[in-house]
């Protein structure tokens, strides 16, 4: 029974990981520094961060079971950024190569039209004139009313100087 004992005794005291202690650890913010802090028994343990004016993580570093710094995370959270940004970039990028493609493709495809539809063109002196609008689908008379009652959508009918044939003007008469 004594051996028992001795056996017990003499053999080291056996400890808990760092990763139990920092579980078990309570978070104290520093309001100077903007750093939360993990505390267990007076000693800074786990996952320490802290915070600039804007937001961004400006601090973070895993303390062991002692209150000593064994990682720095901060190293690892701006690569994880910057890869996070990179990859944003590469994907933008390609976007907008994509979409210049499908331009110059529909650019040279227009052109391609162009030069097959290019018909001769008319020298008639009048290049520079707009081409006359002239509605189409509008019915002159009014449906349901009198047959002689012009359509308010018809041209002024007693115009001046009105030559048989003619078409008549849709502009009121200039008065001089």
């Amino acid at each position: 029974m004594s051996s028992c004992k001795q056996s017990k005794n003499s053999a080291p005291k056996l400890t808990s990981p760092s990763i139990y202690k920092a579980w078990d650890a309570r978070y104290h913010y520093d309001s100077l520094n903007r750093k939360m802090i993990p505390k267990y028994e007076n000693y800074q343990v786990g996952r320490a961060w802290g915070r600039d004016e804007q937001g961004r993580m400006n601090y973070a570093q895993y303390y062991d079971g002692q209150g000593n710094p064994i990682e720095d995370l901060l190293v690892i959270h701006k690569n994880k950024l910057d890869q996070e940004r990179g990859q944003r970039w590469d994907e933008l990028n390609r976007a907008r190569i994509k979409e210049l493609n499908e331009r110059l493709l529909n650019l040279q495809d227009a052109s391609d039209d162009k030069e097959e539809q290019q018909d001769p063109v008319e020298e008639d002196g009048m290049d520079f004139l707009p081409t006359p609008f002239i509605p189409a689908g509008i019915d002159m008379e009014i449906e349901g009313g009198s047959a002689g009652e012009p359509s308010p959508f018809s041209p002024i009918p007693d115009a001046p100087a009105m030559e048989e044939g003619a078409e008549p003007s849709p502009f009121l008469p200039l008065t001089p």
